[in-house]
């Protein structure tokens, strides 16, 4: 019997056209990247005893610990917060980075069955995961602004701040997951290397401590890093002392858009060839 030869044809999208045409398709399959950030919630805490109760024991349980090592180190602010309300607002935007990378890193890679049989554009696994972490965010600010409540202060009018800071980390999240997960199909050490990586990018991010706490002759190169702009601007916004200022975060959005960009562009390109890598 003669061996028939098996062709795969895909479409050819020109380089320039690939950023443009995969957000228009990505909007057109958005009724999917609904259901998938919805199912990623469903079975989160699927066969666990206490169930979403996680979602909020697990940000207390992280604010308790830095809280003693933050003060056991001498942890300070002059935001006329106490300590544990200064680290509550911190862990906001932090966990919703962090757990963002955490779970999309290897999302591509776990959904291999699901992407070798349906074809739907495949940065939807990754955007799913950082949809859902935004569950994260809203339950950890909401547990400050209640912290706030609870401990005589009000909740400012600078909050509406929070929208935009948000959308912009929502900015970075994305570009990072987008990155991480082609890294993963080729790099399956990315999955074990990652939470190191993290621990090390939330000490030199002012989730402990404040920005100007940082010497003033490091300031200006520390300041380079977006998420400690961010961090430091949300934390700012919830406790109405914001010290970062509008060309800052303009700073931040221009450098996530462009490497929300680049990570998309690396992403489309890889795409064509993700199944026969896994």
């Amino acid at each position: 019997m003669t061996e028939r030869a098996t062709f795969v044809v895909r479409g050819a999208t020109p380089a320039l056209r690939r950023i443009p045409a995969g957000l228009a398709e990505l909007a057109a399959y958005r009724e999917l990247l609904g259901y998938m950030t919805v199912s990623r919630l469903r079975v989160r805490y699927r066969n666990s005893w206490l169930g979403w109760a996680w979602a909020v024991l697990q940000p207390l349980a992280f604010l308790g610990f830095l809280s003693v090592v933050g003060l056991a180190i001498g942890g300070h602010t002059n935001s006329g917060v106490a300590y544990p309300l200064f680290i509550l607002a911190s862990l906001s935007p932090w966990t919703f980075f962090a757990t963002s990378l955490s779970t999309s890193a290897a999302g591509v890679l776990n959904s291999r069955s699901l992407i070798a049989k349906v074809y739907f554009p495949r940065e939807i696994v990754p955007f799913s995961y950082v949809f859902a972490a935004l569950t994260d965010l809203a339950i950890a600010t909401a547990l400050a602004m209640a912290a706030l409540a609870c401990t005589g202060h009000s909740i400012p009018v600078t909050v509406v701040e929070l929208l935009p800071i948000s959308l912009i980390l929502v900015i970075y999240a994305v570009a990072f997951s987008l990155l991480l997960s082609i890294m993963q199909i080729r790099f399956r050490d990315i999955a074990i290397g990652l939470p190191l990586l993290l621990q090390g990018l939330m000490f030199t991010t002012p989730v402990l401590y404040p920005l100007d706490a940082v010497p003033e002759h490091w300031r200006a190169i520390y300041s380079l890093n977006p998420l400690a702009l961010l961090v430091e601007a949300f934390r700012g916004a919830l406790l109405d002392k914001q010290t970062i200022r509008l060309g800052q975060l303009v700073y931040a959005a221009v450098v996530g858009l462009v490497l929300f960009g680049i990570a998309y562009f690396i992403f489309k390109t890889a795409e064509p060839d993700m199944v026969d890598e896994m």
